[in-house]
């Protein structure tokens, strides 16, 4: 089995770059999603061109920050997105309106001179019932995989999951290396999600989860971790994984 760990919320502030890069610098991090638009944008696009090897997707944003469209559906008539607490229960997304600001924040990614990896969301907005389809042909016309559903696209042979138990009250190592055992016999790729931050006055007044991600680092960069993952054949990997040429056939 391959795990990737994907570290989340790149570009958010100095403090979460800071400890995104020292987890892939000293830890298990290959891959990470960047909110762009957001404070920190510029200072984790210079990290990102120091750290080649880190493979970097998009964290699209429903429910943080401003949109790059603007529209009023996004915010309910506000200058910021609606919050988290408003997500699930809107029903009135318009299709072309999450269409046009996904993409929006994908080219702006692109025009950073990244290379995109993959595509995911904060707060797993992409979910919403009348986000999530939107997303899909997001991802497939950028031939990316995404978050939770692999590519889009059903030729695809690997047995890949998405778990987002490693997080808040369930972060250890040994939970997350339980965890890790108990789908090796089910699954040839897991994605686990993971938000590794030094915790920073910026974090702590943007977040409710501030404190927690240094514990995250601190497992996350153990070398006791590497040396358990190797013990139990598991390697690390990043979403290249789901983008092999024999997947990418009929997309």
């Amino acid at each position: 089995m391959k795990v990737i760990f994907n570290a989340d919320d790149f570009g958010l502030t100095r403090g979460v770059n800071n400890g995104i890069v020292k987890a892939h610098q000293q830890g298990v991090v290959h891959s990470t999603t960047m909110m762009v638009g957001m404070d920190a944008e510029k200072h984790a696009l210079e990290l990102a061109r120091h750290n080649p090897d880190l493979r970097i997707g998009v964290h699209l944003r429903f429910t943080a920050g401003v949109p790059l469209t603007g529209h009023p559906n996004l915010t309910n008539g506000r200058a910021h997105f609606i919050k988290y607490d408003e997500l699930w229960g809107k029903q009135d997304f318009e299709t072309q309106v999450i269409y046009d600001e996904a993409k929006a924040q994908v080219e702006h990614f692109l025009s950073l001179g990244l290379e995109l990896s993959h595509l995911d969301s904060h707060h797993h907005a992409h979910t919403h019932p009348q986000i999530l389809p939107v997303i899909k042909e997001v991802a497939s016309e950028y031939r990316v995989p995404l978050r939770g559903t692999g590519l889009c696209q059903e030729s695809m042979t690997t047995r890949y999951v998405f778990t987002d138990e490693f997080y808040d009250q369930k972060v250890s190592l040994d939970g997350l290396m339980a965890h890790l055992l108990s789908l090796k016999t089910d699954y040839d790729l897991v994605e686990v999600m993971c938000h590794p931050a030094e915790a920073d006055q910026a974090l702590i007044l943007k977040s409710g989860y501030a404190l927690q991600r240094e514990l995250e680092l601190q497992v996350l960069t153990s070398p006791i971790l590497k040396e358990q993952l190797a013990q139990h054949g598991i390697a690390v990997t990043d979403y290249s994984e789901l983008v092999s040429t024999n997947q990418m056939v009929g997309v």
